[in-house]
């Protein structure tokens, strides 16, 4: 039988559990007896929220935080037991979060790699921004030197406006009205900026305003999980 690896979409909010997962989708995790996960609490939050019918007792969880993704005898170890589920704290594993590493390993050692559809917060974030869908890029978490972040932003837009292309990037909670200062101090008024905040939560929040229009009246974004996304070009 040959090996599997299930690449798990988790909830991006903790109100929704299975609601944007289909029936296959959750079948097909249900074949799981072993996980790799960022924590193992939130991956127990998720499994039950899914109606998981195996008891935790025989599921074999290998914690990221604990292991890390060189780990790799460790990690494929577990594929002794059957089929893995890889499965990341939001959204989808190995996009803007750790899994990359044991995929590449997976499709080296020969192992079936199978992607399960569910919620992205990037993809929701460009399908909702109105900008240029076609050529984007994203750029993880810029610079927290305030010097450097000045020096990014601007390539950025650039960047954005020569190339007709949209810049996404996300940052740590805590520090978003950092990044929104940076954002309307640095970037010219006529540049569109899209927040996309707490996406598919009861409270999300998405707009897209040019920087100067933002100005006027700034969000505040709290400690939610945002994406920004930086569009100079013309559609």
């Amino acid at each position: 039988m040959k090996k599997k690896l299930i690449l798990i979409p988790s909830s991006l909010h903790e109100s929704n559990g299975a609601k944007f997962l289909g029936k296959d989708t959750i079948s097909e995790i249900y074949e799981c007896k072993s996980f790799i996960v960022e924590r193992a609490k939130t991956a127990r939050q998720f499994l039950k929220s899914i109606e998981f019918p195996h008891s935790f007792d025989d599921v074999r969880m290998l914690e990221l935080n604990k292991h890390g993704e060189d780990d790799i005898d460790e990690i494929f170890s577990l594929f002794d037991a059957g089929t893995v589920g890889l499965i990341s704290d939001a959204g989808v594993p190995g996009v803007a979060d750790p899994g990359g590493l044991i995929v590449r390993q997976a499709h080296a050692e020969g192992v079936d790699v199978r992607p399960l559809v569910g919620p992205s917060s990037l993809l929701l974030a460009l399908m909702a921004s109105g900008m240029n869908g076609q050529k984007f890029a994203f750029h993880g978490y810029l610079p927290k030197d305030e010097k450097e972040l000045a020096q990014k932003l601007k390539s950025l837009e650039r960047e954005s406006k020569e190339a007709d292309v949209t810049q996404m990037f996300i940052e740590t909670p805590y520090r978003n009205s950092k990044m929104l200062k940076a954002l309307f101090k640095i970037l010219d008024g006529g540049t569109d900026l899209c927040i996309a905040s707490n996406l598919t939560s009861p409270t999300q929040y998405i707009q897209t305003k040019t920087v100067g229009e933002w100005k006027q009246r700034i969000p505040d974004l709290g400690k939610n999980p945002t994406v920004f996304l930086v569009y100079g070009g013309k559609l």
